[in-house]
């Protein structure tokens, strides 16, 4: 099992330094990246597929019952593939960041069994929500809020916070390093953003296979190298950076 050279915390804090859990990280553990991302995405990926179709094909000569039937389906499915989206950032938090800092190695079973589920999807919630509308306000304000909250599902996840206190433990942890988490968090995420929109626009007409097997592709290896990275980034933050009483975690 690798394992990184000393504890979060060690060395001087550097974007080579955060770069080189990374690489550590996929190269031991690109296996269970791979599989987790199977695991979380192609499942609901197809059932959303499936979902499109039954409604397109049957939404409009049910009358208004099914047609709202058929719609809370297609959210449900929606719901469901965003759940997918927050236990597989949580999976590379416990199954990869632990075994790599900590050499703690923690099945599919074990992470679904301990995740901080509710806090981890109402801090996920509102930083999606904030950053989109912010986004939507000429741009900046979206990038503020995921400089200085992207990293609250690594910090809820390893600290076990309360979503409230996660936030402001987030902050307190991005605020003095703004610049590396703009450098490692945000820029490449909006580089995912513009590359995964190619893939799927490359598969749209490609049949449900291909749409399927972008999904994975782009789990696996795009969304699978930014979580890493803020796995590791935010390991290196919150060992460096002292508990304020508003901000330790509950005993």
């Amino acid at each position: 099992m690798l394992r990184a050279a000393g504890p979060p915390g060690t060395g001087r804090l550097s974007a080579k330094l955060v770069l080189r859990h990374t690489t550590g990280m996929i190269r031991g553990y690109w296996h269970r990246i791979a599989f987790a991302a199977f695991l979380f995405f192609v499942p609901a990926a197809s059932l959303h597929l499936v979902a499109e179709v039954i409604h397109d094909e049957y939404a409009d000569s049910g009358g208004w019952g099914r047609y709202v039937l058929l719609s809370t389906f297609v959210l449900v499915v929606i719901a469901i593939r965003f759940l997918g989206e927050v236990v597989y950032a949580g999976f590379l938090d416990m199954a990869v960041g632990d075994s790599w800092f900590r050499g703690e190695d923690h099945g599919v079973g074990h992470v679904l069994r301990d995740l901080p589920w509710i806090p981890l999807i109402i801090v996920d919630v509102v930083v999606v929500t904030a950053a989109v509308v912010g986004l939507a306000l000429f741009v900046v304000p979206g990038v503020i809020v995921y400089t200085f909250w992207g990293l609250a599902g690594p910090v809820v996840v390893q600290e076990r916070h309360r979503a409230r206190d996660g936030l402001h433990r987030t902050y307190e942890i991005s605020r003095p390093n703004w610049k590396l988490v703009l450098l490692l968090v945000v820029i490449p995420l909006g580089i995912e953003h513009a590359l995964a929109t190619a893939v799927y626009e490359w598969v749209d007409d490609k049949g449900a296979l291909a749409i399927v097997a972008g999904e994975w592709f782009v789990a696996a290896t795009m969304l699978g190298v930014i979580g890493v990275i803020d796995v590791a980034l935010a390991n290196e933050l919150m060992a460096r950076t002292p508990f304020t009483k508003k901000t330790a975690p509950p005993e």
